[in-house]
């Protein structure tokens, strides 16, 4: 008898585990547009690591400042620590490595050399 519950529990317990992880997931894939993304890194690294907390908030602060070779940077360097990182985390830092490319093309797009001048550079590091 008890052995023909545990199949259901386990299966109900693990369902819910699940259920529950998925919400904040969701919560940080939120994020479409660089605005977002920022207050993002801000809100999720609340309580990391000091030196990621810092680099958080340095992409953060290059995001809204539109400043994309400093915000390219510093997500990048999040990425690097991304043993450190928890789910949620990472979601966001690749979030905001998505969202700075989608800014980065319309800055490019509404005649911002620099902007196409870091994308030209990307484009061209690809193909090496």
């Amino acid at each position: 008898m008890c052995h023909n519950l545990k199949s259901p529990l386990l299966a109900l317990s693990l369902g819910l585990f699940i259920g529950g992880c998925g919400e904040v997931k969701e919560e940080a894939l939120q994020a479409d547009t660089a605005e977002a993304s920022a207050s993002d890194l801000i809100t999720f690294f609340e309580k990391a690591d000091p030196k990621l907390k810092q680099l958080a908030k340095t992409a953060s602060e290059a995001l809204e400042q539109g400043n994309f070779p400093l915000a390219i940077q510093a997500i990048n360097q999040l990425k690097a620590n991304g043993a450190k990182l928890t789910v949620d985390q990472f979601m966001v830092v690749s979030e905001a490595g998505v969202n700075v490319q989608s800014a980065m093309i319309e800055a490019a797009e509404n005649g911002d050399k620099n902007a196409q001048q870091l994308l030209n550079m990307q484009s061209a590091g690809r193909r090496n």
